[in-house]
C-alpha cells in the first residue's frame, strides 16, 4: 500500500464514522512521524500521536511471546506510558492474511523467524527503511545476521535480527551411536534399519533441504528436482510420522517412539534440559534462521528506535535467549555471555557463523509456489 491510499484509507474511516476524532488526529500524526515530517504545523499532531500512545505487535504466541513481552514490550510500555496491543499467529500466511485484510494501518510491528518472510512482506510493501544511526546499539549484532536482513530489504534496514535457531538431526543416544550419524550424516534418515522410528517435520521447505543435502546438491541452487522428489518419496515410506508441531515432534522422541529425525534447535534443547537422552547433529545446525523484529510502514518510528534500543541491550538479549532458547545474536567478541547461553543449540563463540547455512530466501521465495503444489503432490501419491 502507497502512503497515498494509507492516507485515503485513513480519511475514509474518519468520514464514516469509523474512528473518533482524536485518534483520526493521532494515526493522522504517527504517520507524519514515520514518514519523517515534521514542522510547526505538524506539532499538535505529533503530541496527538504520542498521546494516543498505542501499538499494534503480533509474535508467535506462547513461551517466546511471553518472554518477548517481560523483557521488550513491558518496558517499552512503562517507559514510554504507550499501551501495546498484542497479536499473535502460527504462520507467517496467516498474518499477512490478516493485514491484508485489515489494513496495514491497523499493524505496527511483528516478530518474523525467518528472512523469506520478511522479504514477502517487503515484497508487499509493507516495509520501511529505518535510519541505523538511530539504532546504535546495531554495532553489538553479529555482521553477518545484520547483513542478510540489509540484502532483504535491498540494502535498507526494515527488520532488526536479534535471535538465531534453525534445524538438525535429533537422535536418541542410548539406541543410536553418534559415530554412525556422523558416517552416515543426512542419509541416516533414509537407512533401512531405522524404518518406522524416524520423524521428520510437514513442511515442504524442510523436506527439499534435507533431500537436497541426501543428493549431494547445494539447497540454494538445486539443479535435479527430479532427484528431489524421489528422495521425499523415500523418505515418506521410511517415517513413523511428519510432525506438525514442537510438541508433538517432543512426544514422539520422549516417549521412545522416534530413534531420529530432523529436529528444530529449541525442542531439542528443553528435551535434554527435562534429562531426555537426545543428542544432535551437526553443531552449526542443517540451517539456521535469524529471528527479527519486523517494522511496518504504518510503525510510528520514534517508537520503533526504543523498542528496539531495549530489545538490542545484552542483558535483555541474554535474558530472551536463557528463556526461549535461541541464541541471541549478540556479538559475543563484544560482550561477554554467560554459560547458559554458551550453552544453547549453535552457539558460535567466535560471532563469525562461518560455516552456519542459512534458505537463500530469494532462491527459495522464487521457487515456493511451485514447490509447494508439487510438495502436496508428491505426498498424496507416496
Amino acid at each position: 500500500m502507497s502512503a497515498d491510499k494509507a492516507y485515503e484509507g485513513l480519511f475514509e474511516q474518519y468520514g464514516n464514522g469509523d474512528l473518533p476524532r482524536r485518534q483520526f488526529l493521532g494515526r493522522l500524526g504517527q504517520m507524519a512521524l514515520g514518514a519523517g515530517l515534521f514542522g510547526s504545523g505538524l506539532t499538535s499532531l505529533a503530541r496527538l500521536a504520542r498521546a494516543a500512545g498505542t501499538i499494534r505487535h503480533d509474535g508467535y504466541g506462547g513461551i517466546s511471546q511471553g518472554a518477548y513481552n517481560k523483557n521488550v514490550l513491558q518496558p517499552f510500555a512503562a517507559k514510554t506510558g504507550t499501551t501495546v496491543n498484542q497479536g499473535s499467529y502460527g504462520v507467517p500466511q496467516e498474518l499477512i492474511a490478516k493485514i491484508q485484510a485489515d489494513g496495514l494501518q491497523n499493524y505496527n510491528f511483528c516478530n518474523v523467524s525467518d528472512q523469506s518472510t520478511v522479504l514477502r512482506m517487503v515484497k508487499l510493501g509493507f516495509g520501511i527503511q529505518l535510519d541505523e544511526a538511530k539504532i546504535p546499539r546495531l554495532k553489538d549484532v553479529i555482521p553477518r545476521a545484520v547483513d542478510a536482513y540489509r540484502r532483504v530489504g535491498g540494502g535498507i534496514l526494515t527488520a532488526v535480527p536479534f535471535g538465531m535457531s534453525g534445524g538438525w538431526i535429533a537422535y536418541n543416544k542410548d539406541k543410536v551411536e553418534r559415530a554412525e550419524v556422523e558416517a552416515k550424516g543426512y542419509d541416516i534418515l533414509l537407512d533401512p534399519k531405522f524404518k518406522g522410528s524416524i520423524i521428520g517435520q510437514d513442511l515442504w521447505a524442510q523436506r527439499i533441504w534435507y533431500a537436497a543435502q541426501q543428493t549431494r546438491q547445494d539447497p540454494n541452487a538445486i539443479e535435479d528436482m527430479a532427484a528431489i522428489w524421489d528422495k521425499i518419496r523415500q523418505s515418506k515410506s521410511m517415517v513413523l510420522k511428519f510432525w506438525r508441531s514442537s510438541a508433538e515432534q517432543m512426544l514422539l522422541f520422549s516417549n521412545g517412539s522416534a530413534l531420529l529425525g530432523d529436529a528444530w534447535f529449541v525442542p531439542s534443547f528443553n528435551l535434554m534440559k527435562q534429562g531426555a537422552p537426545i543428542a544432535t547433529w551437526p553443531r552449526t545446525g542443517s540451517y539456521v534462521d535469524f529471528g527479527c523484529l519486523m517494522v511496518f510502514k504504518s510503525a510510528p518510528l520514534e517508537a520503533a528506535y526504543e523498542i528496539l534500543d531495549i530489545l538490542l541491550r545484552p542483558e535483555v538479549m541474554i535474558a530472551l535467549a536463557l528463556e526461549v532458547g535461541n541464541v541471541p545474536l549478540l556479538d559475543p567478541t563484544k560482550h561477554p555471555v554467560p554459560d547458559g547461553v554458551k550453552a544453547l543449540p549453535g552457539f558460535d563463540p567466535t560471532g563469525t557463523l562461518e560455516g552456519y547455512r542459512s534458505f537463500d530466501p530469494f532462491y527459495w521465495t522464487a521457487n515456493s509456489d511451485a514447490w509447494q503444489k508439487e510438495y502436496i503432490r508428491v505426498l498424496a501419491r507416496a
